[in-house]
């Protein structure tokens, strides 16, 4: 496949992959300004033109996609005295990467809440996992349409559906039902892998779940995982959308610190703040 449909087609499955370019071109080169190619984990879609360049460039792209940062970075290479080949001219790059979404969300629940949190969501560059018991709710979801990073099933076994989840998820637990809400809290909080596990509700809802949870020997360092009641404190208020809208702020704040805690950086910005020159200008 070209370039185009490569995009295409990564972005649709949610793989990684770098756009590289040339942007300029001085004496010979295999090929002009302008002419793309798209690398993923695995493959090369289009060319830009073979050789050690295209050799350097896939590795370099590769290192890109590896430290999983949305970032764009220009490199010139001397096709003669650095990569040998027989051109001898000189050309600038641009590496584009674009990693794969590791924000995963699973939001147990359609109900008002779970569904302005969806629509919210569904702005975000992050993977949602949405789920409910209820056909009536799942098809209601379905016909006011499904965004492309969502993913919408009826649930029909809470521990089954949480041990199919993701690793590394955000969950949110807001279903129609307190026992069904404790039964998927038991299961979120049996896993390791949780990046978070936050369940809407009052604080009085907050302490009869966690003495439950101490009954069934839930440790204290497991139960200190749950949050509840979720959302920021800094913004209130009651109705649907506001309360989703809290726990959305939530959300991108967890992503943020645990991003900065992983990386030593902070999030990016304006994307094209982030590009790095290396080399000479051609």
């Amino acid at each position: 496949m070209n370039w185009i449909e490569a995009i295409s087609d990564l972005s649709r499955q949610d793989q990684g992959f770098v756009i590289v370019t040339i942007l300029a071109v001085q004496g010979s080169a295999p090929r002009q300004a302008s002419t793309k190619m798209v690398v993923d984990e695995i493959n090369c879609h289009d060319t830009i033109g073979g050789g050690n360049l295209e050799y350097q460039a896939t590795a370099r792209s590769r290192e890109l996609l590896e430290q999983n940062r949305e970032v764009a970075i220009r490199e010139s290479f001397t096709l003669g005295n650095d990569l040998s080949q027989c051109c001898g001219g000189k050309v600038e790059l641009l590496f584009e990467c674009f990693p794969a979404k590791d924000f995963n969300v699973v939001l147990f629940g359609a109900g008002h809440v779970g569904t302005q949190l969806a629509s919210i969501l569904a702005g975000l560059p992050c993977r949602l996992q949405w789920i409910d018991p209820r056909p009536e709710a799942v098809n209601a979801a379905a016909d006011s349409g499904i965004a492309t990073n969502t993913t919408l099933a009826l649930m029909t076994n809470p521990d089954e559906a949480v041990e199919q989840c993701r690793g590394d998820s955000y969950y949110l637990v807001m279903t129609h039902s307190h026992e069904l809400d404790m039964q998927l809290v038991e299961a979120i909080l049996s896993r390791n892998d949780v990046r978070f596990c936050g369940l809407i509700g009052s604080k009085s809802k907050a302490a009869k779940f966690r003495n439950r949870l101490r009954r069934k020997g839930f440790s204290d360092a497991e139960i200190s995982n749950l949050t509840c009641p979720i959302g920021l404190a800094q913004v209130q208020g009651k109705q649907p959308m506001e309360v989703a809208v809290s726990v959305a702020g939530q959300l991108i704040q967890l992503r943020t610190n645990m991003f900065c805690a992983e990386t030593g950086s902070p999030l990016n910005g304006d994307y094209y703040d982030n590009v790095v020159e290396i080399g000479e200008p051609v």
